[in-house]
């Protein structure tokens, strides 16, 4: 943006204009009036002239004190240096129509009386979170930092400065029967003040389209221009128009959201048994098959069954880049790391700003060893995930795999920031303390991450035991470090791909205990 523009929309943010243009219409009625009346009062000529002279002169002040001083409901007040806005804003305002930029999604109430409709509740509001997600100019608060609220009786305006938002959706579910009752409104978090509400009272399968219409209305309550294909990303895809179907596959996102793969398992089942031809649904038994292997144990048979559930997603659907960014997974675990990337790039060509998309293919560069497009798909998933913590130390992995020193220790630092603000919400989440152990260790702050591993080792060994083995390990403590990947090893299963690419363990590659477990890890 120019200059000459930047100062034009100030002169208009501070009524300069407008007050020019009044100051004009006044003066030349005063100089109009005074010339016509004062001949008749038998004034002097010079008289007329001292008034044009007066509103000529007084023109420059009146603007001047317009720039400076600004009319508030308090009173006169001078201007604030806060309240000027900086190029950067200026430039934000021109092009989405409003300076608001960043959205927290907050669990919508569940006011039912069955208190399974929970699952219901929380689902919608995941669904909605996931729709602005694809908004490129919105930023949007992750579900673990939003719904960390839930529960709990915080101030709106509180809730915003903990998430770094600018506004809040929040809301209510009531379901009875074949019928569900949603409200939902937009508020401005500094101010409290409501942008947008509306009462939906609805059939139960019409709630794809509920959630189309308040997604639709958020994005014009923030003023944000969308083209027609970037409007039609924020629509639901279900391919279901089974509501039962579609209760069970939000209770198996639910799960899986929650890294609880059996119960999301046994909901994704309901959902297929109730619609047969639901893509989604065969998409998440593939998930949870893939996210047993990868965290309950090495059974071979998660993998394959992770692998057909996936094809089948893409059989009933080709269309779908849920389906594509699941085969993409699925591939992965099977180490054919080609045809995973291959998969990811489909559903990102299909769907820009799907975030498991980028996350999977990340995971995928990395366990190949392709370092820079590793790192490059986890900056994909931070774009659209900007509080990501997971993303944010994988990233940081990955750089400390391939880059400088000064690229490293800017990752580390990075990931650091986003964990910390992310365990300031969630200070018991086992492996997102044992990631940012590794990230303080990569800055040097050895005995601040080894106190975090440890932390959270005694939280959770299960979940978080291989990333504290790469703490200790990067902090020098070889024996320690080889100890608990032993432990780790025989508690759950562990990726013998990306071990053999995780530069963590570059030290020890020859050391008769890391290559004796590599060895047992690789035969399965």
């Amino acid at each position: 943006m120019s200059k000459v523009s930047n100062i034009w929309i100030e002169l208009k943010r501070r009524k300069v204009i407008r007050v020019a243009v009044a100051y004009i219409v006044v003066a030349w009625l005063m100089v109009e009036v005074s010339s016509v009346m004062f001949p008749g009062l038998h004034l002097p000529e010079w008289t007329v002239t001292l008034v044009i002279a007066l509103a000529v002169l007084g023109f420059p002040v009146s603007l001047a004190l317009a720039w400076a001083l600004d009319v508030t409901p308090e009173g006169i007040k001078l201007e604030s240096d806060q309240a000027k806005l900086s190029e950067s804003a200026v430039a934000k305002a021109t092009i989405s129509g409003d300076s608001r930029s960043s959205v927290a999604v907050l669990p919508f109430v569940n006011l039912s009386n069955d208190p399974d409709n929970e699952y219901f509740s929380d689902g919608i509001s995941e669904e909605l979170l996931n729709l602005l997600c694809k908004v490129p100019t919105l930023t949007v608060a992750s579900r673990t930092s939003s719904f960390s609220f839930k529960g709990q009786n915080v101030d709106l305006a509180t809730v915003a400065s903990k998430l770094e938002v600018d506004v809040i959706l929040e809301g209510s579910v009531r379901r009875s029967g074949d019928r569900v009752r949603i409200t939902a409104q937009l508020i401005d978090g500094a101010t409290d003040r409501n942008l947008w509400s509306a009462n939906y009272d609805r059939q139960l399968r019409d709630v794809f389209e509920v959630q189309d219409e308040i997604a639709q209305n958020i994005v014009d309550a923030l003023k944000i221009s969308l083209s027609p294909d970037q409007r039609q990303l924020i629509r639901p895809m279900s391919t279901t128009s089974n509501v039962m179907a579609y209760d069970f596959y939000l209770r198996g996102r639910y799960f899986l959201e929650r890294s609880d793969s059996d119960n999301a398992l046994v909901m994704f089942e309901k959902a297929v048994e109730q619609d047969n031809q639901f893509a989604a649904g065969y998409a998440g038994i593939a998930e949870s098959y893939a996210w047993k292997f990868l965290w309950v144990d090495s059974d071979s048979g998660y993998v394959t069954a992770a692998n057909e559930y996936s094809a089948l997603a893409l059989e009933k659907s080709p269309d779908s880049a849920e389906a594509h960014a699941a085969r993409c997974l699925t591939l992965a675990m099977s180490k054919q790391f080609k045809e995973a990337i291959a998969e990811a790039e489909k559903a990102i060509a299909i769907d820009p700003r799907l975030y498991e998309a980028y996350y999977y293919k990340g995971r995928a560069h990395f366990a190949n060893g392709e370092y820079s497009a590793a790192a490059d798909a986890f900056e994909g998933a931070l774009e659209i995930r900007p509080d990501d913590n997971i993303s944010a130390s994988l990233l940081s992995t990955t750089v400390n795999s391939f880059g400088t020193e000064a690229e490293k220790r800017a990752a580390s630092q990075r990931a650091v920031e986003i964990s910390e603000r992310y365990l300031s919400l969630n200070p018991d989440d086992a492996v997102a303390l044992s990631r940012t152990a590794n990230d303080y260790v990569y800055l040097g702050e050895i005995e601040k991450g080894l106190e975090l591993a440890e932390r959270a080792y005694n939280i959770n060994p299960k979940y978080c035991g291989y990333n504290v083995a790469c703490a200790f390990m990067l902090a020098g403590r070889t024996e320690a470090a080889l100890d608990y990947l032993d432990e780790h090893s025989r508690l759950r299963s562990l990726d013998s791909a990306w071990i053999e690419h995780d530069s963590d363990w570059d030290e020890v590659r020859d050391h008769p205990r890391f290559k004796a477990l590599l060895e047992r890890l690789r035969s399965g």
